[in-house]
């Protein structure tokens, strides 16, 4: 496929993208999903024209809260361990075949005013990032597939 233009990315990529999976490969060769959010990890990532995006991905297996209006500390923490979200500006690097998110507002707070690169292709439809691990020496790379919800 010929290189796309900075504008023609921003109009695919532009609206709702419901988590389809994500994948760790480990250096032995074997995959798994992230395990913070397990087999059926649940999320979306929705970009807008303007430049802002906002993504969260959840587990949906982690701890239930027995009362919702009053939760224990395990509980809390469970939720906090099994759910991932920031938003803000993004950046589209047609030529490097990235897509840099710049968040503003993160449920880690070591990711606000950080530049979350994304290398991205389209295959199928879908949007999938990936890239090599750089921070868990056991994770040779991962992947996170997206698709648009219609």
């Amino acid at each position: 496929m010929a290189s796309q233009t900075e504008s023609e990315i921003r109009d695919r990529i532009v609206g709702t993208w419901r988590l389809v999976s994500t994948e760790e490969t480990l250096n032995d060769g074997t995959t798994r999903p992230f395990p913070v959010f397990g087999p059926r990890g649940k999320g979306f990532l929705m970009y807008q024209h303007d430049g802002y995006m906002c993504a969260v991905i959840t587990n949906p297996d982690r701890l239930k809260w027995a009362d919702p209006a009053h939760s224990t500390p395990e509980e809390k923490a469970a939720a906090a361990d099994g759910t991932f979200s920031y938003c803000g500006r993004y950046e589209i690097d047609a030529k490097h075949e990235t897509i840099v998110h710049l968040p503003e507002v993160a449920s880690v707070p070591g990711f606000v005013g950080s530049r979350q690169i994304r290398p991205y292709c389209f295959e199928d439809g879908r949007l999938i990032f990936s890239d090599v691990e750089k921070d868990d020496p056991l994770v040779a790379s991962w992947k996170i597939e997206w698709e648009k919800v219609p």
